[in-house]
């Protein structure tokens, strides 16, 4: 039996404009916004292929209270995705062959949300 999961991580941000300018550089669009336009929004969804990330909206205040983790992010286009970005100037960690089996590459969203693109060596 299969279960087909998704995972649609829910990352605090405290500007939604900026946040959207951000993923749209990527490569991202708008999914769905619960406001017109999106930039005003509270909660909106950014998805590039099969991955969507969820955006919420927190004040400054709500934000340093708020838990944020690392997201790791598995793709065969880990290359391409670092070459692409790292033109745009936002990698913060170069990509490499990591001892735990990993070529990867980080990165951190306008909030400092850590994410790293990666593909399995072995």
């Amino acid at each position: 039996m299969t279960e087909g999961f998704k995972v649609h991580p829910v990352l605090p941000v405290t500007d939604m404009a900026r946040s959207l300018a951000f993923w749209s550089r990527l490569g991202f669009s708008v999914s769905f916004a619960d406001a017109k336009p999106a930039e005003r929004a509270q909660y909106a969804g950014v998805v590039r292929g099969d991955l969507e990330l969820h955006l919420q909206t927190f004040t400054p205040g709500q934000i340093k209270t708020t838990q944020t983790m690392a997201l790791r992010i598995e793709t065969d286009a880990v290359e391409t995705l670092y070459q692409d970005w790292n033109a745009l100037g936002v990698i913060t960690a170069p990509l490499e062959a990591k001892p735990w089996g990993n070529y990867e590459f980080g990165l951190r969203d306008p909030d400092g949300t850590p994410f790293f693109f990666y593909r399995e060596t072995g």
